[in-house]
Formats: structure tokens, sequence, C-alpha cells
């Protein structure tokens, strides 16, 4: 005979499970109080906690029902609220509202309308209402979740997702049976409390290695980026461009015009205003996500330009040129440009970059603050 746990033991282990994250949520809050994410998520706990409770406590009818399936709403909502809040945007949203209050209507208005000796019960109704609204409520958060708009490539985001879409499986099971009257009911009505004792933990997990994950790929991206002017580095040059060039492929090598004079003449501060408004001018003019700025040292910047060919490459490169003339608040400067297309003899990027450095040191020779190819 096989072994089912009744409903009061599971839901005393779902509740354990919940305090023990609750309590880990609060306390990383209370460590770092401007993290309020944990807030949210700890409140999420916190409120199934004592809803779970209450299922216990309170006496079912159209109106406990329908308040207790909100509240169960409410704790997944609590749940993507607090990702919001990670992802730097305003807690709430008008559709969670929608969302809470369908599931409290979807239990209590199908408990209140079906007439006494209908083919289903009141009570019937309105569990198949309730989880149904729930199903919504966790389809909705969970493809949020794993379909991030923001193309947050987060495991942890999508594992918390995956772990709220797993649900949807036993919500249908219990609305099915409820609305066929299956026997054993009984058995069939422990599936979502079930899933809880695996789902819940995966859940959790998956929003506790979000901030973690966060971090690390902050520190590979400062690891590539030149701390001065926050464009890419050799090292984060070499990973944005581990490709074989194509023939659209343009490079142009960028050296600020007698950068020593400008140095001893007005300060390594103004210099390094210079570096600076140098990389944002150039990286305010990229259109496409698979371009790259990257500082090469000193005062030798390289812009790689993905399909595009040499008239649009050399525009490009005049039009930022002119546009360095007026950056704000600096003395006079200019640069010189070397250009370069890559063709089908190129092994690699360094190639390309030998040759727009070669049409640099033309540029310079011709006069300087002009562009070459």
């Amino acid at each position: 005979m096989p072994i089912v746990p009744d409903i009061a033991t599971l839901i005393l282990c779902s509740m354990l499970q919940s305090v023990a994250f609750a309590v880990i949520f609060l306390s990383l809050w209370l460590g770092r109080r401007g993290d309020a994410h944990w807030m949210y998520w700890a409140g999420a706990s916190a409120l199934y906690v004592v809803t779970l409770l209450a299922y216990g406590i309170a006496p079912l009818n159209v109106f406990t029902g329908g308040v207790l399936h909100t509240c169960l709403a409410t704790t997944t909502i609590l749940i993507v609220m607090g990702v919001r809040r990670f992802d730097g945007l305003p807690a709430y949203h008008p559709g969670f509202l929608l969302l809470a209050a369908g599931v409290g209507l979807g239990y209590a208005l199908p408990a209140a309308l079906i007439p006494p000796g209908s083919a289903i019960s009141a009570e019937a109704a309105g569990r198949i209402g309730g989880e149904f609204g729930l199903a919504v409520t966790v389809a909705v958060i969970g493809a949020r979740l794993v379909r991030d708009r923001r193309g947050d490539a987060s495991r942890g985001r999508r594992i918390a997702g995956f772990g709220l879409l797993a649900y949807l499986p036993g919500y249908a099971l219990t609305i099915v049976s409820e609305g066929v009257g299956w026997p054993g009911f009984s058995v069939v009505g422990l599936l979502p409390l079930l899933s809880d004792q695996m789902l819940l933990a995966t859940l959790n997990i998956g929003l506790l290695v979000m901030p973690g994950e966060r971090a690390q790929a902050a520190l590979r991206d400062m690891a590539l980026r030149d701390p001065l002017t926050g464009c890419w580095n050799r090292a984060g040059l070499a990973a944005r461009t581990a490709w074989s060039p194509s023939a659209e492929t343009g490079v142009i090598v960028i050296d600020v015009d007698h950068f020593k004079l400008l140095n001893d003449r007005y300060g390594h501060v103004v210099g390094d205003r210079i570096l600076t408004a140098l990389a944002t001018c150039a990286g305010a003019q990229i259109s496409r996500v698979d371009d790259t700025v990257a500082r090469l040292g000193g005062d030798e910047f390289v812009i790689v330009l993905r399909r595009t060919s040499l008239t649009g490459t050399r525009r490009f490169a005049e039009t930022l040129r002119l546009a360095l003339r007026r950056a704000p608040d600096l003395p006079p400067w200019t640069v010189s440009m070397g250009i370069a297309m890559a063709d089908a003899a190129d092994a690699g990027l360094t190639d390309i970059v030998d040759r727009a450095d070669r049409a640099l040191y033309e540029a310079k020779g011709a006069g300087r603050d002009r562009n070459a190819a």
C-alpha cells in the first residue's frame, strides 16, 4: 500500500520550510537595508506561513476561502515585486492588484452563485475557481521570471521561474478532479502540498542565487573594463571579439594628438577628462550592441564596427572626429584615426588592428587631426 502523508503533516512541513527561508531573507535584509528585494521575499515566505496556519484554524466559507486564496496569490506576487526591486524597478504594478482580486473573486463568486442541489457543490465550485485563479497567477509570474524582458540571463531567476511553473500540473489535476468528482479526491487534493516539499526549496534557492550571480557578473565586467573611461580594456576587447572577422568588419584606431603636451600643459586631470570625453562620445555614437569601443592603453583607443563598409566606417570616424572638437569644458584638442577593413587573409582582429595602426601613422604624418585608410 502506497504511503500518502496527511494534509496536516504536509502543511507543517511547508510552514517549517517557509519559516526557515523567511528568517534567511529577513537576516539578509537587516544586513543591507538598501536591498529591498530581501524584504519582499521574506514577506512572501512569512505570509505563506500565516496563510497555511489560517487554513487549519479558520472555518472555510465563501468569505474566508476567498481571502485565503487571495493571500496565497499575494505570496507569489510579493516574489515578483522583490524581483522588480532587484531589477531597480518600482515594486508595484497595477496588474498585481488585478491578479490578487481575480483569485479572491474566482473563489467567492462560483461558491456564492451555485444553487443548492446542483451537480457540483458550492464548496467544490469555489475551490475550482480559486485554484484556477492561483494557476493563472503562478503561470503569469513564473513566465515573467523565466523570460525576463530585460534580457537577464540569471540561472537563479530561471530556476525560481521554473519552480513556480512546476506547480501548474498539481493545480490542473486538482481542478479536473474537483470538476469530475473523481473518487479519492483526498489524495489528488494533496498534490499542491506535495509539490511544496520540493518546489518551495527550488523557488527560494533560485531567489538566493540571483544576487550572487549579479555580483559575480559585475566582478567579471570590472576585470574587462578600463577603470578610467569605463570602456573595454584589451581583455574585454578580446572577449567581445572572439569571432572570425567578416568582410563587413571595420576597425578604427584613434590616438589623441600631442597628448603628452596636453598633459604637461594642463595637468593629468585634464588629460583624464579628455580620454573620458573620447570614450563617452564614441560610445554614444555606436548604434549596435555588437560594436565595441576599447582603450588599448595610454591615449590609444580602438573601435570595432560590425556589418559596415569602408564608406560607413569613414563616415563614422569623421563624424566622431568633428564631435570631439565640441567636447565642452576642455582645452582645444584633436585626434588622428587609422581605418582598416577586414579581408579574407586576416587570421583575426589583430591583423585588422595592425593595418589600422599603420593607417594611423599615415594620418599623423599627413598633419594630424584627420583619418586615413
